[in-house]
C-alpha cells in the first residue's frame, strides 16, 4: 500500500499498461506530464517488485500488477474516500444514516479549518444563490444565509420552503433583524416556512440538481458540508425531508 501511494505516478503507470497490456518506452512516457526521469524511475521500481515486465524498449503489466489494479486500488480508493468523509460521518447522527456511505464517493466534501472556518456555510449560501427552487432542513440559523434567502425569494422569486428547529424558530421570532427578514419571506407567495416537532440534528438542503447535507460540533460551530447527485442520497434525503415535513407546523406570521 504504501510503495503505490507514495507516488501517483506509479498508480497511473499501473492503471495505463492495464488498459493498454502493452506499451513501447516512448509510448509510456508520452501518457504522462511528467519527466522522462520520472516515468523512468517509477516503471523501474513497479519492475522490482514483479508488477510489470520490461523486455528490451516494452513496458507490460504482469498478472500480478493485474491483481493490484483490479483489487487493490480500489481498496486504496475507498480509504481515500474514507478519509474526506470524516469530518462529515463524525458529527452526522447515526441514527439518520440510511444511505450506503459508498455512495457519496464522488461526493464534494466542504470541511472547516482554521483558516476557513465557515467554509460549509459559505457554500451553502453560494448554493442558494444559484437555486430557483429550494427546500431545507435548518438546525441553525445566521444572518448572510437568510438575507441571502430573503433576497432569492423576495427579489429573485425563488421558491423557497424552509423547516426550522424548534429552538431556531424561538430565535428568528425573537430577534428584530430576523422578523423582519421572515416577515418579508412569508408575504411571499413563493415562500412556506415551518417548525419541526424536534431539534434538528443536521443540516439538509435538497436543490434542483444537487443534495447538501451539514453538520456541526456540540458547540453549534459547522464542521463539514457534503454536496452529492446520487440517486440513493437523492432518495433518502426526499423521504427524510418528507418525514420532517409531515410533522411540522406552519411558522406562523
Amino acid at each position: 500500500m504504501c510503495f503505490l501511494t507514495q507516488s501517483s505516478v506509479r498508480i497511473r503507470l499501473l492503471e495505463t499498461l492495464y488498459d493498454e497490456q502493452r506499451l513501447r518506452k516512448r509510448e509510456l512516457r508520452g501518457r504522462f506530464d511528467a519527466s522522462r526521469v520520472t516515468v523512468r524511475r517509477n516503471v523501474a521500481a513497479l519492475e522490482e517488485r514483479d508488477l510489470v515486465a520490461v523486455t528490451g524498449r516494452t513496458c507490460e503489466i504482469t498478472p500480478l500488477g493485474e491483481l493490484v489494479v483490479e483489487d487493490v486500488l480500489p481498496a486504496l480508493s475507498l480509504v481515500d474516500v474514507v478519509e474526506r468523509l470524516r469530518p462529515f460521518v463524525r458529527w452526522f447522527p447515526d441514527d439518520e444514516l440510511e444511505f450506503d456511505l459508498r455512495a457519496l464517493e464522488d461526493a464534494t466534501v466542504i470541511a472547516a479549518s482554521s483558516s476557513d472556518p465557515y467554509a460549509p456555510v459559505n457554500r451553502h449560501i453560494e448554493a442558494m444563490e444559484h437555486a430557483d427552487r429550494f427546500r431545507c432542513l435548518l438546525p441553525a440559523v445566521g444572518l448572510p444565509a437568510m438575507t441571502v434567502a430573503r433576497d432569492r425569494v423576495v427579489d429573485g422569486g425563488s421558491e423557497h420552503e424552509l423547516i426550522y428547529g424548534r429552538e431556531i424558530a424561538v430565535t428568528v421570532r425573537s430577534q428584530p433583524e430576523y422578523e423582519r427578514l421572515i416577515d418579508e419571506m412569508l408575504e411571499s407567495r413563493n415562500c412556506e416556512l415551518y417548525v419541526a416537532d424536534r431539534g434538528l440534528e443536521f443540516y439538509l438542503g435538497l436543490f434542483e440538481d444537487g443534495v447538501q447535507l451539514g453538520v456541526e460540533n456540540d458547540d453549534g460551530v459547522p464542521r463539514a458540508l457534503v454536496e452529492t447527485d446520487a440517486e440513493e442520497v437523492r432518495e433518502w434525503a426526499e423521504r427524510t425531508y418528507d418525514r420532517y415535513r409531515t410533522r411540522a407546523d406552519p411558522l406562523m406570521p
